[in-house]
């Protein structure tokens, strides 16, 4: 049977390792076999297991819910949704609650109720909305309890909110809440609120050179008077690490996803290229380099 390494696996379903980890380590998700060593191997059930669970999140589905489906039962939900016409914000109906949000969007024809008070679940029900913002300085318990039973129950919800916990965060995102931190603009809230399913990211290709590799060439002393197998090493070590730095934030920041995504898709193509002139450069200069083979 074929194993595959955790960062094979990362290319593969365009799910970040520590992500994978968080999945593995929080929900039960995709448990990896362990060799002899400790190190995670995955098979190829564990690949689609994870590449449905992330496309079912994708469509706002909670990984607690995921987490104890069965591949028939994923691959179901699945269909469902590939049954369904895609959403447009043309068909949404906006419920904003709060002082400052109620205030927004005056004239978007799409807002269907507007509070400055925390509504209850009959006021809900009789605007008639499916999407709902809410605004809240430190998002209580109580609170959170309600926004993730209306997300649950099938309502897109954003929550703004200025300070909370981590624990709050971490259990709200999990239930598909969308979460941005206060205050917001009409030019942020329409950002925010854009409600088609969002693209599947497709994987850039894996370095080409280990952070090893480069902190070896960039200390080199090469035969070109200009050193640039020096500088290309030393400014792909930074390139790198901001692609894995943009690659976190997608996971860890929702209200930004879109923005860190591009980031991460720049920092990657400019990875790419200076890995060719890396090679060039060291080709002309008769240096040896060791790729990467994972």
């Amino acid at each position: 049977m074929q194993h595959f390494s955790i960062g094979a696996v990362s290319r593969l379903t365009g799910i970040p390792a520590h992500t994978l980890r968080k999945w593995e380590s929080r929900h039960g998700i995709a448990i990896p076999i362990r060799t002899e060593t400790g190190r995670r191997a995955y098979t190829q059930d564990h690949v689609d297991q994870l590449r449905l669970v992330k496309i079912l999140v994708g469509r706002r589905h909670a990984l607690s819910q995921l987490a104890g489906l069965s591949m028939t039962e994923l691959q179901t939900l699945a269909n469902l949704h590939e049954e369904q016409p895609a959403q447009t914000t043309d068909s949404h109906r906006l419920a904003l609650i709060g002082p400052t949000l109620s205030q927004l969007l005056i004239a978007d024809p799409h807002v269907a109720m507007r509070s400055p008070r925390l509504p209850g679940d009959d006021t809900l029900s009789t605007a008639g909305c499916d999407t709902l913002v809410i605004e809240c300085d430190t998002l209580p318990t109580p609170l959170a309890d309600d926004l993730v039973d209306w997300a649950n129950s099938g309502l897109t919800v954003l929550a703004v909110y200025r300070f909370t916990s981590r624990t709050v965060l971490t259990r709200l995102e999990d239930a598909g809440v969308r979460l941005a931190q206060a205050p917001v603009t009409d030019q942020t809230l329409k950002r925010l609120i854009t409600f088609a399913p969002p693209s599947q990211d497709v994987p850039a290709p894996a370095a080409k050179f280990s952070p090893t590799e480069l902190a070896r060439v960039a200390a080199l002393s090469p035969s070109m008077a200009c050193e640039c197998p020096n500088h290309i090493a030393k400014l792909l070590m930074d390139i790198s690490s901001f692609e894995r730095y943009s690659e976190q934030c997608i996971d860890t920041d929702p209200a930004e996803r879109a923005l860190h995504a591009q980031l991460r898709g720049i920092s990657a193509q400019a990875r790419i290229l200076f890995e060719d002139a890396l090679i060039a450069v060291a080709t002309a200069d008769g240096l040896s380099l060791e790729t990467n083979t994972e």
